[in-house]
């Protein structure tokens, strides 16, 4: 009985150390990010997001790649050791007269002119002296970083914007959510005074129960919004590259929103803001340069070499190992290399051909980028003065059955109206209240669409 006891009390603090183990290794992976605000949430996305990081290792391959290149040019240097065994020893034939005199005319004889065992050694040095091809390679292989480096500006770009959305769906819908509650009280104070009343026979049961009905719609339009924020914080979690296992808070209210109509005013519409266009840019630069570079080719190019090695040859293995045996003959030699390329079959011209072609393929989406950035920015204006209308419109809708259903209310308290108006009241005030935000957030994304078009979004510092 003792040895079963001792083995439980164990196995029992055995688990106790495995689960404290386990929560803080939770404790240890989970993060809590509390009250962050839209450029909090957008710099820790950018840190964070998948897409970015392997943009930056894009960024990181391309400037390797110059390494590579930029290696070509440089010296290089080989080595090289072979010990061959041969084993069946080639015979070549010469006339028998050469190794004895006195043997007849037309006689052969096979002599081995190789050793059995074979040894050699030999280090080279090359060194590219001159190559047109080399020089804009290494050019375009740098131009090529750029591009990658804009192509991770372009994915912070598209991470600003996903955040800075999914920010303000959360930042709405917990706003909306207190003031459905708001409703919800009022309501249910009405429900409670009526009642009382019915309870007292000063008013009907059908009374009481409209009114129940409809505070229980909007018990149950809270809990379904609670879900929604649910939701909405895990897509603003997603966004930033959290774990849905993290802790979020964001500050901010409605209050600092700041919509106006100067923010669909644009002054001058300029597409080379955009990182698309740059980006273009870029790639126009790539085909001026891989179009030189083939053009190049035509050139000679110019090589220097030094080499150095040792023979040996045996017929027995003892003599391989020892490389600085009297057996090993040393032999060296240097020089240059001049390769000039005479006929090709007219393949350089079919390569610049193809790469002229693609460089007015990269002309015409400059050009039609920019029409596009014209119709987006035109489109984006239109959009944001409408729903900069339409939220006037509901922001005054909303004030307006907020005060019919104040006044309905008080009627009702005072016994000159129906529990039948108020619930009307409740659900127009209730309406307008969800046609408000709704227009909020409409206005939000059009401001946000707007500062894409512009090129004015997210301004990356340089790193």
């Amino acid at each position: 009985m003792y040895r079963f006891l001792t083995l439980f009390s164990v196995l029992f603090l055995s688990f106790l150390s495995v689960n404290e183990l386990k929560a803080q290794e939770n404790t240890t992976s989970t993060k809590d990010l509390e009250n962050y605000t839209l450029e909090q949430c957008i710099e820790y996305a950018i840190e964070n997001r998948v897409e970015i990081k392997n943009a930056q290792l894009d960024n990181q391959i391309a400037k390797a790649r110059v390494g590579e290149v930029r290696a070509t040019g440089l010296p290089q240097v080989n080595a090289s050791l072979n010990l061959i065994n041969n084993y069946k020893v080639p015979v070549n034939f010469l006339p028998a007269q050469f190794v004895n005199p006195q043997a007849p005319e037309g006689e052969f004889i096979g002599v081995e002119f190789q050793p059995q065992y074979v040894g050699q050694a030999q280090i080279q040095l090359e060194q590219l002296v001159f190559s047109g091809s080399y020089i804009l390679g290494l050019r375009a292989a740098s131009t090529y970083t750029q591009l990658s480096e804009k192509q991770v500006t372009q994915s912070k770009i598209e991470v600003a914007e996903a955040v800075s959305k999914a920010y303000y769906s959360l930042l709405i819908n917990r706003e909306r959510i207190e003031l459905l509650k708001q409703n919800y009280n009022r309501l249910d104070t009405v429900y409670q005074q009526t009642k009382a009343l019915y309870e007292n026979g000063f008013a009907e049961r059908i009374d009481a129960d409209r009114l129940k009905v409809s505070a229980n719609n909007l018990k149950m339009e809270i809990q379904n919004f609670e879900r929604l924020i649910e939701l909405s914080q895990m897509l603003l979690k997603f966004q930033m590259g959290l774990e849905q296992e993290d802790k979020l808070t964001v500050s901010g209210s409605l209050e600092e929103l700041e919509i106006n109509e100067s923010d669909a005013l644009v002054a001058q519409i300029n597409p080379e803001q955009r990182i698309e266009f740059s980006l273009l840019q870029t790639q126009k630069e790539l085909n001026l340069l891989q179009i030189k570079e083939y053009k190049a080719r035509y050139l000679p190019t110019l090589g220097f070499f030094l080499n150095y090695g040792s023979n040996m040859g045996s017929s027995e293995t003892k003599d391989l190992v020892p490389f600085a045996s009297d057996r090993w003959v040393g032999n060296g030699a240097f020089g240059i290399s001049l390769n000039i390329p005479v006929f090709d079959s007219f393949q350089k011209h079919h390569l610049i051909q193809q790469e002229k072609f693609n460089l007015m393929k990269t002309e015409n989406q400059m050009r039609d980028f920019s029409r596009a950035v014209n119709l987006q920015v035109a489109q984006s204006q239109i959009t944001l003065k409408n729903s900069i209308d339409k939220l006037k419109f509901q922001e005054e809708n909303m004030e307006l059955a907020k005060e019919i259903f104040r006044v309905t209310k008080i009627k009702y308290e005072e016994g000159v109206g129906s529990n039948l108006e108020v619930v009307e009241a409740e659900t127009a005030y209730k309406e307008a209240q969800t046609n408000y935000y709704s227009a909020l957030y409409d206005a939000m994304v059009a401001k946000i669409d707007i500062q894409k078009a512009q090129g004015t979004l997210y301004t990356v510092t340089s790193e």
